[in-house]
């Protein structure tokens, strides 16, 4: 909205704008119809036996259908199993047996190992193992990390949206 003068709006007007501000915001939260959600019909539209290729060819370095995704169908559904499938760090919190290690290694060659917590260009933040949060400036220390959901973020760069839905048909099949 473009900003305006109280001497070009008399008080009747800019009492009738903020009226019809806040009626326009209760009508848009009382609205009903329209679905919300994503349903799991909604993304469980591929092919199981190509996904179970596409499995057996990118996935079967890490994964086994018969050991740590036996009966993963039967537990998640959906959205919530394609997100976990695309990001399985997405819906976890705080260190856990798949997070990211990371070495810092500063300028006089002290190592400092821990979990990490934060990352991107100017910055990478750990946990150590009593729970202090260190951080440092990329520019001052070498960084080594060692993630092993890392595969699961170089795949999105080879996915297709067939590839992820006929993947999500054939993990639904592992009851």
């Amino acid at each position: 909205m473009v900003a305006f003068s109280t001497s070009v709006v008399s008080a009747d007007d800019l009492e009738a704008i903020v009226a019809f501000i806040h009626n326009q915001r209760h009508l848009f939260a009382t609205l009903e119809g329209g679905r919300r959600s994503v349903l799991p019909e909604d993304v469980a539209i591929g092919d199981a036996d190509a996904g179970e290729q596409y499995f057996d060819d990118h996935c079967t370095a890490c994964h086994a259908a018969n050991r740590d995704l036996a009966g993963i169908g039967s537990r998640m559904q959906g959205l919530q199993l394609m997100m976990r499938m695309l990001n399985p760090r997405a819906d976890r919190r705080g260190p856990s047996p798949s997070a990211a290690m990371v070495t810092v290694t500063e300028a006089n060659g002290q190592r400092i190992s821990g979990a990490l917590e934060y990352q991107d260009e100017f910055t990478i933040a750990l946990t150590l193992p009593n729970g202090r949060y260190r951080s440092w400036q990329t520019t001052d220390v070498d960084v080594s990390i060692e993630d092993p959901l890392q595969a699961h973020v170089d795949q999105l760069d080879r996915y297709t949206d067939a590839d992820m839905h006929n993947v999500l048909a054939y993990l639904l099949t592992l009851q």
